[in-house]
């Protein structure tokens, strides 16, 4: 399973890349504790730019955030 790590300057996230066909990111802090996925809910038709969600809190308040750093990557 191909990862990238963000960190979020209090800790450090693992993404892993989606592994079946939902097209979810799992997002885990660094111990491995799954806090929720990371997905592509549809496009801003203003900038056609992809809009993030998060499937928790957590996740949904970073989300656009983490996308962006997941766009910019080779993963």
């Amino acid at each position: 399973m191909e990862t990238l790590h963000y960190n979020t300057g209090d800790t450090i996230l693992t993404i892993n890349y989606p592994i079946d066909e939902s097209g979810h990111y799992c997002i885990e802090t660094e111990d491995d504790t799954e806090i929720g996925h990371l997905y592509i809910a549809g496009i801003d038709e203003n900038h056609k730019t992809p809009v993030w969600k998060g499937t928790t809190e957590e996740v949904d308040h970073i989300a656009a955030e983490l996308g962006e750093f997941i766009e910019q990557s080779e993963l």
